[in-house]
């Protein structure tokens, strides 16, 4: 049993109604059925059910009459929906019923896919319901083997699963991110999308060319674009745009796009049954990735307010993420090292960027067993790094 850091219950309180977003098999449906059991009054509704998903797509106006024949005097009926991307429409019922029966009546709502709602005209609530999100495993919730977190990533299922994980990875990758995904953004150059997948996996962590892509794929550059915007709106990929509040000119202004866990990377790259060494660059490469997604999935979880950008050169300085909460705050810096004992060569990136730009601190994650200092940076191992940082974000934003 693993207890996850989104708290439904408590950010829920007793009325509030919430849209609960993330990829295939981040525990989503588990998390939800957790929630809804501590409801004294509930409904569960499953749209992977055939019959279910039938009889909802041809007439949404009967999953109103169902939620009113449900509703009980003087009690919260707590409705769940799960996977409601598949009819975008029944989100005009839930705001209909928010409306008409307030304080009696609200919804727990997951998706895999904000890009299918959104391309339905689909109602989202207007702030009638919280939209939160659910990653892979943090190292907060699980004893973290680092090793095998890089190799086949945090999936629960993948990573908790103790034989053979490699055949579900595989089998993740080829159902869902080339069949669902595809059938799901209307992809029309199936060919196309299948090549630039494969070419995605090897750009991970690098600034996109876009130009680059479309040649190798076979496809124009608005194409390429569009299916980065469907990774990113399909929670795949998370997407880091260039800082450009630098004075210096010769800066890249390309994003970066880091996927959302490591072993589903490995599995798109065929990295699987591939030895990860330390010394490596490819454990280099695993190790970044790995600490962005832990930033990115924390900041969602503390809700935190950062904003994701990375900074880099033509020349090659980069500094791997800079957060910002805006133009009123100087950013926070922070460069990411596999290495035990990062030393000034490995931070010249960190001071040139603070020599650029007013700075909060530069911080430098690694695998050091204690922190020390480098003139201005300070050298954390990542668990106390990631620690602080979203300490200080929680203490800042109560």
């Amino acid at each position: 049993m693993v207890n996850r850091l989104l708290d439904i219950k408590k950010i829920l309180g007793q009325h509030r109604s919430a849209l609960l977003l993330g990829p295939r098999g981040v525990g989503k449906t588990r998390l939800s059925k957790e929630f809804i059991k501590t409801c004294s009054l509930f409904l569960e509704i499953n749209l992977l059910h055939h019959d279910l998903f039938t009889r909802y797509v041809t007439q949404p106006s009967l999953f109103r009459h169902e939620v009113e024949f449900h509703l009980r005097p003087n009690a919260l009926l707590t409705v769940f929906v799960d996977e409601v991307q598949k009819i975008p429409a029944l989100l005009d019922e839930v705001h209909g019923l928010l409306e008409e029966h307030k304080g009696r009546v609200r919804f727990l709502l997951t998706g895999s896919s904000a890009r299918k709602l959104k391309r339905g005209g689909a109602n989202l609530l207007a702030g009638r319901a919280w939209t939160l999100k659910l990653h892979p495993l943090t190292h907060r919730e699980c004893s973290l083997d680092l090793a095998r977190a890089l190799q086949f990533g945090t999936l629960p299922a993948m990573y908790l699963e103790e034989e053979m994980p490699e055949r579900t990875l595989k089998t993740y990758v080829e159902t869902y991110l080339r069949e669902e995904i595809m059938q799901e953004a209307l992809v029309r150059r199936l060919d196309g999308y299948v090549r630039f997948l494969d070419m995605a996996g090897q750009m991970n962590g690098e600034p996109l060319n876009f130009a680059a892509l479309a040649r190798e794929s076979g496809v124009t550059t608005k194409t390429i674009q569009g299916y980065v915007d469907i990774l990113v709106d399909t929670l795949v990929v998370f997407r880091f745009d260039a800082w450009t509040r630098s004075v210096r000119k010769q800066l890249r202004h390309s994003p970066k796009i880091y996927f959302f866990d490591c072993g589903v990377l490995n599995a798109l790259s065929g990295e699987l049954g591939t030895e990860l060494k330390k010394s490596s660059y490819r454990y280099g490469k695993l190790f970044e990735t790995f600490i962005v997604q832990e930033m990115v999935r924390l900041n969602d979880y503390m809700d935190a307010g950062f904003r994701f950008y990375y900074w880099r050169t033509n020349t090659g300085l980069e500094v791997d993420v800079v957060l910002s909460r805006g133009h009123a705050h100087p950013p926070i810096a922070i460069e990411i090292k596999s290495k035990p004992s990062p030393g000034a060569s490995d931070l010249h990136a960190l001071i040139s960027f603070a020599a650029e730009n007013e700075v909060t601190a530069l911080y430098c994650f690694c695998t050091t067993p204690h922190a020390y200092k480098v003139g201005e940076v300070t050298v954390y191992p990542w668990q106390e790094g990631l620690s602080r940082l979203f300490s200080l974000t929680t203490a800042q934003a109560g």
